[in-house]
């Protein structure tokens, strides 16, 4: 199993945990939302992660597997990152390449980790263009209220 792929947290200066995700030594991408990492893993076509923390570390598969949570849940450090890695494990099983036409939110969580991969480690690519709101929600900040259609 190829173990290059690593999820560590650190807070930022709001108090909310980034997940910085790692392929061996480089830095791929950091965020505060569990979805763009998940998107970036997919692209990526990787099977497991390495999530490391204060408290340890453990591969996990991915998607997550059910029999993983005792494993994971003793990795958080905190309520706060427990609800991170929660939605990361959700997030881990959408397919991120076939969207609903409705929800453009999966969509661009995908671009964005294309969008910030190295070309070279991205295996599974968007089937369509960017959406219509994809730079607005980057200089908006991502919210569901900056997505058209979608009531925040």
């Amino acid at each position: 199993m190829d173990e290059t792929q690593i999820l560590t947290f650190y807070a930022n200066s709001r108090g909310e945990w980034v997940g910085e995700l790692f392929d061996d030594e480089a830095r791929l991408l950091a965020t505060t939302h569990p979805a763009t990492i998940a998107a970036a893993i997919f692209a990526m076509g990787e099977c497991s992660l390495r999530v490391e923390t204060y408290e340890g570390s453990f591969t996990m598969q991915f998607p997550f597997d059910i029999d993983e949570m005792d494993p994971l849940g003793d990795l958080m450090e905190d309520e706060k990152m427990g609800k991170w890695m929660s939605l990361f494990c959700y997030f881990s099983h959408f397919d991120f390449a076939s969207t609903l036409p409705y929800d453009s939110r999966p969509d661009i969580h995908f671009h964005t980790a294309v969008h910030h991969l190295p070309q070279r480690l991205v295996k599974v690519h968007p089937s369509g263009p960017k959406p219509m709101d994809f730079e607005s929600c980057w200089k908006n900040g991502f919210s569901p209220s900056t997505i058209r259609g979608v009531r925040g």
